[in-house]
């Protein structure tokens, strides 16, 4: 399949279309399993994509232990449904309770702060983006899979995608527990501005996590810089640069979260 990549020997990436962009799953291997990362967005990328991925790489409904779920937005999760008809005993893991018990027919586990499973897998909360967004460290290799919860200053494309945090104040909290551990290398499901979806090496995820809080602190300033204007007369401005495009509501929590308090 042209649209996989091999990260390593233990971890792959497929790239599916989605919208003017596209979203991405991995696939981890271990000794005792293989874990998916998301679940794309749309009953047909189960078969047009990810059972075909999956295939390719030996992978059976014995041996894919898990699907970790991101967070629970159409393009991560869209595809749940149809992925647990053909793979019904994978467990979901999740740190969003909603979808938990939308899923409690199936295996499920509410995700919970550095929990390890199949032995390697560290999974991370990284608040922001959702209230419920996580991602999965292999500590193999300290590689980070975050899915959309490191969002920079966001994706290029036709939503309004700029800096989309909902969290600020939290999300800026989170950014400084990431610093503190000791991860090699970054991988995210988009293309953010402006380094891509791959930071490799410690100091490329140290430019990355720092352009995530530099977004943030942009629109605050902006804010600060100008207190006659209105949310909607600051993102105007803001989207007057070439930057990814910036939702108003973001800007209506930056000035609550890091204006404001």
């Amino acid at each position: 399949m042209k649209n996989i990549t091999k990260i390593n020997e233990n971890l792959y990436r497929l790239e599916i279309p989605y919208k003017d962009i596209y979203t991405t799953v991995y696939l981890i291997k271990t000794d005792e399993g293989f874990l998916l990362f998301d679940a794309a967005s749309y009953d047909e990328d189960i078969d047009n994509y990810i059972v075909p991925f999956l295939n390719e790489y030996n992978v059976t409904g014995e041996n894919l232990k898990y699907v970790f779920i991101s967070h629970d937005h159409i393009d991560h999760s869209g595809g749940l449904k149809a992925f647990m008809k053909k793979y019904p005993n994978t467990c979901i893991i999740s740190f969003n309770p909603l979808l938990v018990e939308r899923f409690k027919d199936y295996d499920t586990h509410l995700a919970k702060e550095n929990d390890v499973v199949l032995g390697s897998l560290k999974i991370i909360s990284i608040i922001g983006h959702t209230a419920e967004s996580g991602a999965i460290l292999d500590m193999r290799t300290k590689t980070l899979l975050t899915g959309d919860s490191l969002q920079l200053y966001g994706i290029f494309g036709s939503g309004k995608w700029g800096s989309n945090i909902s969290f600020p104040d939290t999300h800026i909290a989170e950014i400084n527990k990431l610093k503190q551990m000791d991860i090699n290398h970054i991988l995210t499901d988009h293309d953010y501005h402006p380094y891509g979806y791959s930071y490799l090496g410690k100091e490329n995820v140290e430019n990355a996590l720092n352009a995530c809080i530099e977004s943030l602190y942009k629109i605050r300033d902006m804010i600060i810089n100008n207190p006659e204007l209105s949310d909607e007369e600051i993102c105007a401005i803001y989207n007057q640069q070439d930057l990814p495009t910036l939702g108003e509501y973001i800007v209506t929590q930056v000035r609550k979260k890091l204006v404001k308090n």
